[in-house]
């Protein structure tokens, strides 16, 4: 089939069909593989079981398409279809599944596997992976199968096969054998021999050697002949439980011997045994046995097999060996033999001094003597200081073995010797005994000596360098004549240069490896000289090169010590744990350092901590997990040699977990107040009073306890405490404490869970079996208020400490443990605040360390993310949304972001709640992307554009709805709702695409289709509210709502989503801006026209001090609010907008920012404190009207309040929040810090506390102004009251700054559009109504103006006056200003000021308008 080399993007697509037929005579024309007994196709799955009478096929179908739309079309057709599909009556379509996907890639094609699809091993390799090979399989390869093959099942290629595989090894050299059977029993057995074979265990089971008569062949630990075999060949141990562990014979029949675990071995004939009349004697026999041997290395055999020996030994069902042990060694020194005991035996004291003795005497013993003694005398266990001369016995020999039997006859066992050509000392064969007599007999021993020199140990020092030569594979396999020619050559050398060092054994070569060629070699010796081995690692180098190659770098020397690291137990979950490497137990030079690894893997983490000091390395393990269980190996880097050292942790038990209540309040009446404790399995624990062990009793819920404290005496007038300790019996340092409360006062909060309490008392519950961590509620308001949850799933804590320490190349396994972790507690988590932040925190740990995600990783993070954003996970969200510390909903969708980043390849995933799809588009990309969110990129002139489209269709559960008008002092309050007046009614879309895109349709179906008010296209913007997050709408513009259908235009691609009013009129942001900018330009421009005529008009308007005092606030509240109108404005020019340049650096500059916020500060401060001031002269004048107080009195007072005070807090604002960085906010405008320090209310308390004062003071005013009008009768009507009320109102309400008293209004009803409309109109106009209020409505300041001061009036008009002054201002006068009264005269004593007698008098007031 020819191909089009002008297809870009999918040419095939391979479909699956599964028909069911019951006749299938009809439709025997078509070509069909018949299958008859359930055995699939290699790339089908296996489906459901057809009934008796039916037959399953399986139809290939290659589809060419090279448009990416009609692939898509295609696929969303399938995905709709419903199954299955009838074709007649007797044939249907049961399933289909798209199982391969092969497109263009310029250069040739890429396959992709589907979902639960992938490429075998075998086609991975032939054609080259386009991913990684993880598990024998890929998802991905560079070319297109010849043969038509297509993926294949993931389950069937991963299907596990396992072979028992049996060796047989020649080995005439036991040491060989030991070394052997040491490696397999400290060795890891898993072995990877390609990537999908492993070896999983490796075991010697039988060691057949020669003995006198033949062949004897026996079994290892754990490895038993079968009773047939043993009859059969002949068993030369007993026959116990129908098995034996040695036959005399040579493999027979080509078997081998069993696992007792794994074989179910021939019972033996059954035989008949009377039972014994009396008990039998029970006898112990000491019996000596004498070696003859020159060759010290059988000596060393014998030695450790005897100390690798269990004991008892049985011999038959009435001898056991119980013991045996070496006692005496005796060699030749020059012309005579020295005879040394074994530890613990010593020789009597009468031979160490008629023999002579080779070492001190101690205690009247001697450890050597010179000489072979007569009469069969060796070492013995002395209970004497000197003990008499033994009995004479028949033999020597340094092998002493306890032997129980019931014997009674007395027996002599004699020894033979074997001469040899050199002279040569006696060395015991060990000899057993048996005799079913039946009366008892004494014991004789023999004994033989043997040498007592202890082989030395051979130390193996692993090396390794590289040589600049060609890596091929016969190197890998010793039997090539490649690696033999090569190995022979570099092996003449490595024993030119290291066989000369002292101790040296010799230098082998042990394997070659890639990397140009990495040759491993060994140096054995008995003793190290790392000196003289680190000055032939030198000079190696010049020998390679000049008979091999040049040598790549250094010679690598290292030591790995036989003994492990120092670990200590047993460990328990929680605690630190100290592993401990070195000292060297040989001279590696001085060390430099150590490097620590975990199962292979360097460990690089905060939680485990490594030092070194001298030649110790320790290794700290916080906070240890199960996970934590494993082998640890240490490095540690000498001058000479490295040193390593392993160890394995293999327990780490879970520790007890104590659940009770911390903190209980009961009122105090006589009777029992029940207290529980629990912990899980196996533990158990106690209740205690101090010291004293307190009686409980078990309750109906599994593992508690309950102790009944009794109150007595409720007499006292006072609060008492009590505290009660739950500790865990037999294991210390695990205890909680409850501290009971118990009170007189009423009860005001009561409920089943946290009990009763005081208004203002906190109470804890414990958490629920399996979790760990308190609830903690607090009495308000008559109820108890949950704030805070520590609750959290024991096994989701240890993932989340496990995921701080993760490896890369453990993500897969680490996720698939996630994620079954989750579905298996799927019923618990979504009611668990605690639980779900912290698998949020694991998605996020994973998220940061994962820079490629593969679809099975990304499948099971999904699944673990659908768990936690159900409908019944919403109460949680809620809860951990109102938290102003808690980040968890945006943490969670950035970590999706993250992901999404970093996939590879094509597919779709599908969860209950969650749908991703990656695919790839050109030009233009138009899908339904499911049946409720569309999406349309038009026109891009991309080609092969991946994208990723994630439907997160229930994240209205778990997103808070506040967006960048939202009042963060909201958060942490009674109510768990942050904005009430919005909700999210549609799914949250996250798109990511490998290009820039500046065009973006989408479409959504709404979630509740009642909601109709205010649609708003939204994205989620990571950077709101310090990191909070929120919704913003910038870039996104609503285009319709038709049919529920919400239609959004946006210029860039994030998470989106729509926000919808509930019950507010559409956004008035726009407006409110005009009104703002507007205002605020009126009012500046009003300021300096106010304070231009106030210098005009000043020396004519103050000639008395009421009249001087309000100018003089005038003035000052003109300037203080024209200056913090012009520091705003250039703090916000300081100040950058995230939304204007978001890949700008948003964050404030802190010096010019704090500057400008100082400013700002203390003047808008000084306008509240000069309205202040205002407002207390009117209630002075119109209180106390007979007062008189002088003018430099008067403006010391105002200066004091107008800027002293603002003075005082502003700078005690700074000095306090300043040091810590908590003066001004971080981002987005030039103000107090709310979030951190609270600064802000260093401006709002006292604003808010001058507008109380300053209505105060209007109130009283009003009310004054109402009793003078209640004696005039020419007004006394009520209209003309309301008239007067409404006028005072009016001309004092911007003038002492009331309408500040609407931002009280904002931020109680923070979507009230009249509140805010109100509050912006007012406000930014204050400067204009200052102007108009306080200085155009002044009549004096009118005449002035215009040039014509008010005259006299003449007759009746006339008043008399002691001084004859006119006030411009007091009380009464504005009184009567505000009440519209003209030409009123008032006649009243006249108090002159005695201090200034230039003032005019106020006592005679004419009012004129």
């Amino acid at each position: 089939m020819e191909i089009s080399k002008n297809v870009l993007v999918i040419f095939a697509l391979a479909v699956t069909l599964i028909l069911e037929t019951r006749t299938f005579d009809e439709y025997s024309r078509i070509d069909l593989p018949e299958n008859h007994d359930e055995h699939f196709l290699p790339h089908t799955r296996q489906r459901r079981e057809a009934l008796s009478d039916q037959r399953n096929y399986t139809v290939d179908i290659i589809v060419n398409v090279s448009d990416a739309e009609e692939y898509q079309k295609i696929l969303f057709a399938l995905n709709a279809t419903s199954f299955p599909i009838h074709l007649s009556n007797n044939t249907e379509i049961i399933e289909t599944s798209v199982t391969t996907v092969c497109f263009s890639t310029g250069s040739g094609f890429k396959c992709n596997c589907a979902k639960q699809f992938a490429w075998s091993y075998n086609n991975c390799v032939t054609y080259g992976a386009c991913d990684s090979i993880s598990s024998g399989i890929c998802k991905c390869i560079n070319a297109i199968p010849p043969d038509g093959q297509s993926c294949r099942p993931i389950s069937e290629l991963l299907a596990q096969v396992e072979y028992e595989v049996e060796v047989e090894l020649n080995v005439t050299d036991i040491e060989t054998l030991n070394h052997l059977r040491s490696l397999l029993i400290n060795g890891s057995y898993f072995l990877a021999l390609s990537p999908i074979v492993n070896i999983t265990h490796i075991n010697i089971t039988t060691v057949c050697s020669m003995s006198n008569d033949g062949f004897q062949c026996r079994c290892e630990d754990q490895y038993r002949w079968s009773c047939d075999q043993c009859l059969k060949y002949g068993s030369c141990d007993n026959i116990t439980d129908d098995t034996c562990g040695c036959i005399n014979a040579f493999f027979p029949d080509g078997l081998y011997c069993q696992s007792v675990y794994q074989h179910n071995f021939t019972a033996c004939p059954l035989t008949t045994t009377l039972p014994p009349t009396t008990p039998p004697v029970v006898n112990e026999c000491l019996i000596t046995v004498e070696l003859n041997t020159t060759d010290i290395i059988v000596v060393e055999t014998l030695r450790t097999i005897l100390s690798n020996i269990s004991y008892s030994i049985i011999i038959s069902d009435q001898i056991q060996v119980s013991d045996i042990n070496f006692t005496t060694a005796c060699y030749p020194n020059g012309s005579t033999y020295q005879c040394r005991c074994e530890e613990p035996y010593s020789w009597p004291c009468h031979l160490c001094s008629t023999s002579g003795k080779c070492n001190d005497v101690f205690e009247n013993t001697c450890g050597c003597i010179n000489t072979i003694p007569p009469g069969g005398v060796y070492c013995q266990l002395l209970t004497e200081i000197c003990p008499s001369p033994p009995l004479p016995t028949a033999t020597l020999g340094p092998i002493q073995s306890t032997t129980t039997t019931s014997s009674t006859t007395p027996t002599r066992i004699p020894t033979t010797s074997v001469p040899t050509a050199a002279p040569t000392s006696p060395t015991p064969l060990p000899t057993t005994t048996t005799n079913p007599a039946t009366s008892p007999t004494p014991v004789t021993t023999t004994t033989i000596a043997t040498p007592a020199t202890t082989p030395p140990t051979v130390i193996n020092v692993t090396m390794s360098v590289r040589l600049d030569l060609e890596f091929t594979e016969d190197l890998t396999d010793k039997s090539t004549p490649a690696y033999k020619e090569l190995e022979s050559g570099i092996n003449s050398v490595l024993q030119e240069q290291y066989n000369s060092i002292s101790g040296v054994r010799r230098a082998f070569v042990t394997g070659f490896r890639p990397g140009s060629v990495i040759t491993d070699f060994v140096v054995q010796a008995i003793e190290v000289n790392a000196r003289e081995i680190a000055e032939a690692n030198n000079n190696l180098p010049s020998a390679m090169e000049s008979l091999i190659a040049p040598v790549l770098g250094s010679v690598v020397a290292q030591y790995t010590s036989p003994t492990s690291l120092r670990i200590p137990g047993p460990i328990y979950t929680g605690q630190t744990v100290m592993l401990t490497c070195g000292p060297p137990d040989i001279d590696v030079g001085t060390i430099s350092g150590s490097v620590w690894k975990f199962e292979g893997l360097a460990i690089s983490s905060d939680r485990i901590i490594a030092t070194t000091a001298g030649s110790q390395s320790t290794l700290m393990v916080n906070n240890i997990i199960p996970a934590d269980a494993g082998l640890y190996e240490c490095t540690m880097e000498g001058t000479d040699l490295r040193f390593v050292q392993t160890g394995k942790v293999t327990e780490i038990i879970e520790a007890p977990i104590v659940r009770l209540q911390s903190k209980v309040s009961v009122k105090c009446e006589e009777g029992d107040v029940p207290l529980q404790c629990c912990v899980q399995s196996p533990y158990t624990v106690r209740w205690f009073d101090g010291i004293n062990n307190l009686a409980s009793s078990p309750t109906e819920e599994a593992e508690c306890i309950q102790h009944n404290y009794q109150i007595e005496n409720c007499n006292s007038s006072q609060t008492r405490e009590e505290i009660f300790t739950c500790r865990v019996n037999e294991l210390e340092g695990y205890d909680q404490t409850t501290t009971l409360t118990v009170f007189i006062e009423s009860v005001e909060c009561n409920n089943t869970q946290y009990g009763t309490g005081r208004e203002g008392d906190t109470a804890s519950a414990r958490c629920d079996a399996g979790q760990e961590g308190e609830k903690i509620a607090r009495c308000q308001n008559r109820q108890w208020r949950l704030v805070q949850d520590t609750c959290i799933l024991v096994q989701i804590r240890l993932l989340l400490i496990g995921s701080q320490d993760l490896a890369l190349e453990t993500v897969p396994e680490f996720v698939g443990n996630l994620s079954a972790a989750v579905r298996t507690e799927a019923a618990v988590i979504p009611s668990s605040p605690a639980t779900i932040s912290a698998i949020v925190d694991i998605l996020n740990n994973v998220a940061n360390l994962t820079t490629v995600v593969n679809e099975n990783v990304m499948e099971d993070l999904l699944e673990t993310v659908d768990v936690i954003i159900g409908d019944d996970s919403r109460e949680s969200w809620l809860f951990l949304n109102s938290n102003q510390t808690n980040n968890a909903s945006s943490g969670l969708l950035g970590s999706l972001e993250t992901l999404s980043n970093g996939l590879n390849g094509t597919f779709i995933i599908e969860t209950q709640r969650i749908q991703l799809n990656r695919t790839m588009f050109t030009d233009s990309f138009n899908a339904m992307l499911n049946s409720s969110v569309a999406i349309n990129i038009p026109n891009t002139n991309f080609s092969n554009v991946f994208i990723t489209t994630i439907i997160l269709s229930t994240f209205n559960n778990v997103m808070p709805v506040r967006n960048s008008s939202f009042d963060v002092s909201l958060l942490n309050a009674t109510t768990n709702e942050t904005v009430p007046d919005n909700a999210i009614n549609a799914a949250v879309l996250l798109v990511k695409i490998t290009e820039s895109i500046s065009n973006v349709t989408l479409s959504y179906n709404k979630l509740n289709e009642s909601l109709s008010l205010n649609p708003q296209c939204v994205f989620w913007n990571f950077t709101f509210f310090d990191g909070l997050g929120a919704w913003d709408d910038e870039g996104c513009t609503f285009v319709s709502d038709i049919n529920n259908t919400v239609t959004c235009s946006c210029n860039h691609l994030t998470s989106f989503s729509i926000l919808m009013a509930t019950d507010i009129p559409p956004s008035i942001r726009s407006d409110l801006e005009k009104i703002t900018y507007a205002g605020v330009g009126i009012s500046l421009a009003s300021l300096v026209i106010c304070l231009i005529i106030e210098g005009y008009v000043w020396k004519e308007i103050t000639r008395n001090s009421t009249a001087f005092m309000r100018h003089v606030s005038i003035i000052n509240t003109a300037l203080s609010l024209l200056i913090a109108n012009i520091c705003f404005m250039i703090g916000a020019s300081i100040a950058k907008n995230p939304l204007e340049d978001d890949e700008d650096d948003y964050t404030v500059p802190v010096g010019p920012c704090s500057t400008a916020t100082f400013f700002m500060h203390f003047f808008y401060l000084a306008l509240f404190f000069w309205m202040l001031v205002s407002g207390l002269l009117l209630f002075y004048r119109t209180v106390m009207v007979f007062s008189h107080m002088s003018k430099s009195t008067m403006l010391a007072i105002g200066l004091i309040l107008g800027y002293g005070c603002p003075l005082i807090i502003a700078v005690i604002t700074v000095a306090v929040t300043a040091p810590g960085n908590g003066y001004i906010r971080k981002n987005n405008a030039c103000w107090l810090n709310w979030f951190e320090t609270k600064a802000l209310l260093a401006m709002v308390i006292p604003a808010l506390t001058i507008v109380f004062i300053n209505i105060l003071i209007v109130i009283v005013v009003l009310f004054k102004m109402l009793r003078r009008g209640m004696g005039d009768t020419a007004q006394t009507d009520g209209k003309h009251t309301m008239v007067v009320i409404i006028r005072c109102v009016a001309i004092l309400t911007p003038l002492f700054g009331l309408t500040w008293s609407l931002g009280v209004g904002t931020m109680i009803s923070p979507t009230n559009a009249g509140i805010h409309i109100a509050f912006a109109f007012f406000n930014s106009l204050q400067g204009f109504f200052i102007l108009v209020f306080g200085t155009l409505m002044d009549s004096k300041i009118r005449a002035i103006l215009s040039k014509s001061m008010p005259r006299p009036a003449s007759g009746s008009n006339q008043t008399r006056s002691t001084s004859g002054g006119i006030s411009s201002f007091s009380g009464m006068n504005l009184i009567n200003r505000l009440r519209g009264r003209k030409n009123v005269y008032r006649v009243s004593n006249a108090t002159n000021s005695s201090n200034n007698n230039s003032s005019a008098s106020e006592t005679f007031i004419n009012v004129h308008e």
